[in-house]
């Protein structure tokens, strides 16, 4: 039977977290852990390696950094994986805004996914998210882009069309926003808030520092006690953190402890 583009993303995604825990494998272990043939697996090895995620090691495959595996959520592996997670995520946010609430919500692939799920009431989303002028949403639902540069595509299938530089930031200073939901690449108690991407965090700094209300960040389980490049908010800045339940549950114990409401939304 015929794969779609996101199930083959998404198993992809899965057999580099299978990685990260396990170290390394070979194809007849990557064929019976997901249920496919050697040929599929051998093909999903082959796409990992020519992206620079795996190597091999004589018979063995494993991550490419000898490090904790960082996701990279630009890719568009990552941005069409772990889809189930994303959703529960996201409807889970859009009842969390009210009628009359103006919101701030970034360039991420989750936040994107609320816009459909907001219904019934009046509210108005201030965006840098250039994907957000082909979302579905329904009429009560005001959507305002916050303008600036378009990140470039990367070799690396960056598909976020995020709007980034001085005129965003610019923008984003002359509103006040009654809530801000943001998606990040990385969360932890120690760590705070991480983005990959350098042109992400002024962004993200601005939505929260005009935000007078709560600031809740959407991030499923691959994104939970992960410290990604470029740090951009405290976590004592983070009202509510909304993901799955495959979260480090160490992890979210001492997000707990450190302030942050900790709701986790279940898969249809």
């Amino acid at each position: 039977m015929k794969r779609s583009k996101s199930d083959v993303l998404n198993r992809q995604s899965l057999i580099l977290e299978y990685l990260q825990k396990h170290t390394y494998a070979n194809i007849a272990e990557i064929a019976n852990e997901f249920q496919i043939s050697e040929a599929t697996a051998r093909r999903d090895i082959n796409a990992l390696k020519k992206s620079g995620d795996i190597k091999l090691v004589f018979n063995n495959i494993g991550l490419s950094s000898e490090k904790k595996y960082l996701p990279q959520f630009d890719k568009g592996r990552c941005s069409m994986s772990n889809v189930d997670a994303k959703e529960a995520i996201a409807r889970q946010a859009a009842c969390m805004i009210e009628n009359g609430d103006t919101v701030f919500m970034n360039a991420s692939s989750t936040a994107l996914r609320i816009y459909p799920h907001i219904k019934d009431i009046s509210t108005i989303i201030v965006t840098n998210n250039g994907k957000s002028l082909t979302a579905p949403r329904n009429p009560g639902t005001e959507l305002v882009l916050v303008g600036g540069e378009v990140s470039p595509l990367s070799s690396f299938d960056n598909t976020k069309l995020s709007l980034t530089g001085n005129f965003a930031i610019e923008n984003i200073n002359r509103t006040a926003a009654t809530k801000c939901i943001l998606g990040v690449s990385g969360i932890s108690a120690e760590h705070g808030l991480t983005s990959m991407a350098i042109q992400d965090p002024p962004i993200n700094r601005a939505m929260i520092r005009k935000c007078t209300g709560p600031v809740i960040i959407v991030a499923d389980h691959r994104k939970v006690g992960i410290e990604h490049n470029f740090h951009f908010a405290d976590i004592s800045d983070v009202t509510c953190l909304i993901t799955d339940s495959k979260s480090d549950k160490q992890e979210l114990d001492k997000l707990e402890k450190a302030g942050v409401k900790i709701i986790l939304a279940d898969a249809l």
